[in-house]
């Protein structure tokens, strides 16, 4: 809804209020109405200035209406839709009487296109307040003007990071960088826009506030000519290689569209921007990408339960290292206090010390403040006693991947605490019914696997045990909304759902060194397909010993298809090869740089057997892709995720798998299930049963059907 009004004093309110959702966005239909408000205020003489305003609480408008993009077919209907779009934007822009976007909150994409086409920005100075063009995270490019008029108001260098990394600032950044005029606290909107259109309807207020937005004598000197706007266009394109590998052709569109702009007339930027938006859907890059969006949204509703949760006031995590010191960071981040236990003093510590070593790095991000980098500490309590848990609501067990360690802490932990406190193990492979089976109230334990590092990875597994209770479930749902991640609910199998599948691909490309591929390639091969990080390389940064132990646990449950190559287990444990914590792993690690560990290429040709392989790279591909993709499908006809698009999220959250390629299930699609099927089946036939395609594909192949619909 939006709605239109003229007071007694001459002042024009536009006032956006979609009563049909928790946000407004700038659907066609909202466009229209807009167009045509902005006629009134054209039209009528008694009006004396413009305010754009929302009636959503810390909510401005969120962009435009993705769906509605999302339907878009062809080149032509891209631009004309957004031409369209343009046209109505350029109506606030003809405007002769002052129009200020009055910013409450989120600013986002075509929000803040629609804010710049005003004369002033005034913005509520609160942490919820944040302006940004996200548009390239959808492998798209802003389009109602957000390349031309962004440049032309805060400067081409200050544009190009939001433009092309698709962050928001705060509205304290927002302010510096003159994207806004002027702030006000939140609960004093009324006074000070008041003040505020006082100023710009006087001379001497209006120049006061233009005068601010000068660019430094750098930045006119970069945009100004034509030596400065090649250097500048030339840094950001190396930057953009380095970043996005080539894989999102929108990055460069949208720099593009900014550098050919900024010295060409608004009007003729503004049908190059609707050139380049087009241009950026001649690839299904923005299809993957929306549907990854929407995706997410999906998820965040699934997290909600019609079940009360309990209220956790105070949580624990038991153990200190890694894992345990990134989810006590969790809940304290979250203004959830934490009591950190471990068994020695010196790990307590360590542990702590990782908690502010986040912290710091957020400090120096400016995420975080000093004073609250120094209140933080005060929230994580370390204790080396059973004792200082018992009055907590939830607890994350994060001790050694052992069955009986972990069941030695339960076995004390239970009769300590209360009985409606929550215990959760963040096990990344052991089997939740059986870590159950000893509890006297097994229906308060859950799994709960977080990814490594938890500060970072946004995906936690939630594994409910055949006990489980609802209210445990729900509770444990709302901890992991409150800490800003995304769950996804599997059923209690070895591995669960991620590990199961992304275990094999690592224990591929292992396989695919004995049949003479080196490390090197190997790594580079499945980071061109867009990999954060190549499986070997992967493999040392988590810790050999870790990843064999939890392959080992899969070979146990599910036979050859996960056996560990014997040079493996070789490496690990007769030559304490861990990876990069200890200095040597594939590579050997000196300061910030890594080579090849030539002992691992020797026991390599000691292990090999029978003749050596001419590998392709597509060979060296397709083994470690398409073994995870045959074991997606297990999961999916098992039952343990409920969906494929569940499953393609938690492989994009928890292993970095390229979104842009949609998703595992999507891009097994892309290429075709019978494809697949049969290159399994050639693989079958040269190295063994561990590449015989399961049931399900060989179903969906013989029906010319597809994976990334199964539910």
């Amino acid at each position: 809804m939006i709605s239109y009004s003229v007071d007694e004093s001459g002042i024009a309110s536009i006032i956006f209020d979609d009563m049909d959702s928790k946000v407004n966005t700038l659907s066609m239909g909202i466009m229209e109405r807009l167009s045509a408000y902005f006629n009134k205020v054209k039209e009528d003489t008694s009006v004396k200035c413009l305010v754009i305003r929302s009636a959503k609480p810390h909510v401005f408008i969120a962009g435009a209406d993705i769906k509605e993009i999302q339907k878009l077919s062809t080149p032509e209907e891209t631009f004309e839709l957004v031409r369209t779009g343009q046209a109505i934007i350029q109506q606030c822009d003809d405007l002769s009487v002052p129009t200020i976007a009055l910013i409450n909150g989120v600013c986002l994409g075509g929000g803040l296109e629609l804010a710049l086409a005003c004369d002033y920005r005034l913005a509520c100075l609160s942490d919820k307040t944040s302006l940004g063009c996200p548009e390239v995270k959808l492998g798209i490019i802003p389009g109602f003007g957000g390349t031309q008029r962004l440049p032309r108001l805060i400067g081409v260098v200050k544009s190009l990071p939001m433009i092309l990394t698709g962050k928001p600032v705060k509205v304290k950044k927002a302010l510096k960088i003159g994207l806004v005029d002027r702030c006000y606290p939140e609960g004093f909107e009324s006074h000070y826009l008041d003040v505020f259109i006082n100023d710009i309807l006087s001379e001497k207020g209006r120049k006061k506030i233009l005068a601010k937005r000068k660019l430094s004598f750098i930045e006119w000197f970069l945009q100004s000519n034509i030596f400065g706007r090649a250097f500048v266009s030339s840094s950001s394109k190396r930057t953009i290689r380095e970043t996005s590998k080539g894989h999102y052709p929108a990055l460069l569109l949208a720099l593009r569209s900014v550098m050919k702009g900024i010295y060409r007339s608004l009007e003729d930027g503004l049908e190059l921007e609707a050139k380049y938006f087009s241009e950026s859907f001649k690839t299904a890059i923005p299809s993957y990408l929306i549907n990854l969006f929407f995706s997410q949204e999906t998820q965040k509703k699934a997290m909600v339960s019609s079940i009360k949760p309990l209220p956790i006031r105070q949580a624990g995590v038991i153990g200190a290292g890694l894992m345990g010191s990134g989810i006590a960071w969790s809940f304290s981040h979250r203004q959830i206090p934490v009591v950190l236990k471990d068994i020695k003093e010196l790990d307590v510590l360590k542990g702590l010390k990782s908690v502010d070593s986040i912290n710091k790095q957020l400090l120096k991000r400016r995420r975080l403040t000093k004073r609250e980098v120094n209140l933080a500490k005060f929230s994580v309590s370390p204790t080396l006693s059973y004792t200082e848990l018992k009055s907590v609501d939830f607890i994350v067990e994060a001790v050694l991947e052992k069955m009986d360690v972990k069941k030695g802490v339960y076995s004390e932990l239970e009769s300590l605490v209360k009985p409606t406190t929550i215990i959760a193990s963040n096990t990344s492979s052991l089997s939740i019914d059986e870590l159950a089976e000893n509890l006297d109230k097994p229906e308060r334990f859950i799994g709960m696997h977080f990814f490594s590092p938890v500060n970072r990875m946004p995906l936690v597994e939630i594994i409910p045990s055949k006990h489980t209770s609802n209210e445990t479930l729900a509770t444990t749902l709302a901890i992991v909304k409150k800490m800003n991640k995304t769950a996804v609910v599997v059923k209690n199998c070895p591995g669960f759902l991620v590990n199961r599948i992304f275990l094999p691909y690592v224990n591929e490309a292992m396989y695919c060194l004995l049949d003479n591929a080196s490390i090197p390639r190997v790594d580079t091969v499945l980071e061109n397909f867009g990999m954060p990080l190549g499986p070997l390389s992967l493999a040392d940064q988590v810790g050999l010993d870790i990843g064999v132990s939890v392959l080992e646990v899969l070979h146990n449950a599910y036979g050859e298809r996960m056996e560990v190559p014997e040079f493996a287990l070789n490496a690990l444990h007769e030559r304490q090869f861990l990876g990069k914590k200890s200095g040597k792993g594939f590579y050997l690690y000196n300061g910030k740089g890594k080579r090849v560990n030539l002992e691992v290429v020797d026991l390599l040709n000691a292990f090999k057997l029978g003749e050596s392989l001419d590998l392709s790279d597509q060979d060296i591909f397709e083994r470690c892709i398409f073994v995870m993709i045959n074991e997606a499908a297990r999961c999916l006809d098992e039952g343990i995720v409920k969906s494929a698009r569940e499953l393609d999220l938690a492989m994009i959250m928890g292993t970095g798998f390229p979104p842009f390629r949609g998703g595992l299930c999507c891009y097994a699609d892309s290429l075709g299930i019978d494809y697949i099927v049969e290159r399994l089946e050639y693989f079958s036939r040269l190295f063994g049963s561990r590449f015989e395609p399961c049931e399900l594909l060989v179903k969906i192949a013989q029906n010319k059907g597809i994976l990334s619909n199964k539910e």
